[in-house]
């Protein structure tokens, strides 16, 4: 026997109907689902059913139909035996329609009009035969009931009606055929409780496409909340483990270093920039710009299109443009990116940017995810700045209380020894060359001492930048190393926050420290270029140089040290030295271009 699943969706890999239209993803992903029981046709495609429930509507419809058939065949056999034309005709129409629609189904709850028309169409066409042959006391009257709970359970109640109607009006229609006497009239028992099943059964089917249709409602409702917690989940997961993460980097170099690798794992993205605020210059300052070229400074106005909207926008901002020639991104090869801005203690702090050649690399979980990790980003860059500063801070106070203690312990003995000295090369000229030696040595050593009291007192104040402190330090050092040494500053008008420029003025204590005690150098010479936020101290020197590797390995040279004040800053240290040909000391932020400006320069000559 044909059922109705004979057009079952066995070409649904083909993603096309019978006329070439193609089917949506939805459409799709629900026939697959209803492979496991079955598959599905074009009977129940639009109607929103459990994929379980789908696949029996069109086997169950196909089975009411030919079971109100046969019902039909036995009764009405001894009629048609007798020569009935009325009855034969019924059979007739009833069976080729039948068939008809276990081949081609009426397809349930379809959009299309003309969908509908032909389910009505079925309803008429079965009314007038069966009035033909008798009205409702007809043996075919439960076909005609069938095809009304079709239309009931693909369109809903009203439909239903109506179908129930035309059906009514259609078996009047018939049953007015003049060779058949009688067969309109209604009015003893039996007609009115077939005329009440049918509206019973018209009724029924209405209320269980209803429920059933209200049930997927709350499976879909339900599949996607638990789609969503389990998204979230993730998501909460991996933001989790990059926030037991981060924070852990106290410098800030560190912490930068860290969001960069936890990034590109994250998103996999072939652009990265991140860019800080300098108060103080009221400036972005690039400090990641991996896969793109930036300015070493920009002013507000003056940022990339994608980070002024992001800087304007409270959640990320995720740009599928950015092929077009005539949008601005970062990198010219970026098809799309994603944008957000830093924010913490109620004001931004930075701003950051990936982008991929990819069209469609970055989506919507892209963009939640970001949104979780920016908070912790920014507040890691946050603490790793605080941190800095103080650090910064405690160092001078102990700084201070160093040189406070030396002067009142180290600095009084020195001089009551000399004082001793002085008294007794008085008294006893026989032993003078001697104690003169001595005596000379303690001045050194006093000497020594004020200098060092000097530098651990001396620091950058808003009023004393280090391009007035610089040549100052630079000109002691000449008179008394009575080594050759200049000052240079590129853009003298330009200056760094006071912190930066004190951990910047400990460095050049420490490598004109080195220089004196170790290079044996005859010039030296210290350049100062402050360029927006970036910036770059050089200290060269002719001297016999040494192996660097070593040099940091051993400790040697207060390298160490150094290395720790540029972390502070966020700056790297560079040491270039080879044995014999100098040593030259590079301490660099930013991007800064290798050829110098005009300057100024301070020479301080060999006294």
């Amino acid at each position: 026997m044909l059922t109705e699943q004979h057009s079952s969706f066995s070409e649904a890999p083909t993603s096309r109907r019978g006329g070439g239209e193609e089917l949506g993803v939805d459409e799709t992903v629900a026939a697959l689902q209803a492979l496991r029981y079955g598959g599905m046709d074009d009977a129940t495609r639009s109607i929103a059913l459990p994929p379980s429930v789908r696949a029996s509507v069109s086997p169950a419809i196909s089975a009411l139909r030919w079971g109100a058939v046969g019902y039909g065949l036995v009764l009405a056999a001894p009629r048609a035996f007798e020569g009935s034309y009325a009855t034969v005709l019924t059979v007739a129409v009833c069976l080729f329609l039948t068939t008809w629609r276990t081949i081609i189904p009426v397809k349930l709850a379809s959009a299309q009009r003309g969908d509908q028309v032909v389910a009505y169409g079925d309803v008429v066409v079965l009314g007038v035969a069966v009035g033909f042959a008798g009205g409702i006391q007809s043996p075919f009257i439960f076909t005609v009931m069938i095809a009304m709970v079709v239309v009931a359970f693909g369109w809903g109640y009203l439909a239903g009606c109506i179908a129930l109607l035309a059906g009514l009006v259609s078996m009047w229609l018939g049953s007015l055929v003049p060779t058949i006497t009688g067969a309109g009239r209604l009015g003893d028992q039996r007609d009115l409780t077939i005329m009440l099943t049918m509206l019973l059964a018209v009724l029924t089917a209405a209320a269980v496409r209803a429920r059933l249709l209200e049930q997927e409602r709350r499976r879909v409702a339900l599949a996607g909340q638990v789609e969503a917690l389990s998204e979230a989940n993730g998501l909460l997961s991996l933001i989790n483990s990059v926030a037991r993460t981060l924070p852990t980097s106290l410098t800030l170099r560190e912490a930068l270093h860290t969001a960069q690798r936890q990034i590109a794992d994250t998103f996999e993205a072939r652009v990265v920039c991140l860019l800080t605020l300098d108060e103080n210059a009221e400036e972005w300052i690039p400090k990641l710009a991996d896969g793109c070229v930036l300015h070493p400074a920009y002013r507000t106005d003056q940022l990339p299109e994608p980070l002024d909207t992001a800087l304007r926008e409270a959640a990320p901002v995720l740009r599928t443009d950015l092929d077009d020639p005539h949008v601005e991104r970062l990198s010219s090869s970026s098809a799309s990116g994603l944008y957000v801005r830093l924010e913490t203690r109620g004001g931004p702090i930075g701003l950051l940017g990936l982008e991929h050649p990819e069209l469609a690399h970055f989506d919507e979980r892209d963009v939640r995810v970001l949104s979780g990790l920016a908070e912790v980003l920014a507040l890691t860059i946050d603490n790793a700045r605080w941190f800095g500063r103080l650090r910064s801070l405690g160092a001078e106070e102990e700084r201070v209380r160093l040189a406070r203690d030396l002067h009142d312990r180290l600095g009084q003995w020195l001089t009551y020894i000399g004082f001793e000295l002085e008294r007794i090369i008085a008294t006893d000229p026989a032993g003078a060359r001697e104690l003169q030696r001595l005596f000379d040595d303690v001045q050194s050593a006093l000497d020594e001492l004020r200098e060092t009291l000097r530098q651990l007192r001396s620091g950058v104040s808003q009023d004393q930048p280090l391009a007035v402190i610089g040549p100052e330090l630079v000109s002691r050092f000449a008179e008394r190393s009575r080594v050759a040494a200049s000052f240079v500053t590129v853009h003298p008008q330009n200056r760094l926050p006071v912190p930066v420029e004190n951990e910047l003025l400990r460095i050049l204590q420490e490598a004109l420290n080195n220089v004196a005690r170790h290079s044996g150098a005859s010039q030296v010479e210290v350049v100062w270029n402050v360029d927006g936020g970036n910036f770059e101290l050089t200290v060269s020197d002719d001297g016999r140089g040494f192996e660097v590797a070593r040099g940091v390995r051993d400790s040697a040279y207060g390298l160490v040290g150094m290395r720790e004040r540029a972390d502070v800053i966020g700056a790297a240290l560079h040491i270039d030295s080879t044995p014999g040909d100098g040593t030259t000391v590079r301490v660099r932020a930013g991007i800064m271009d290798a050829r110098l400006n005009p300057r100024t320069s301070v020479p301080m000559g060999r006294s």
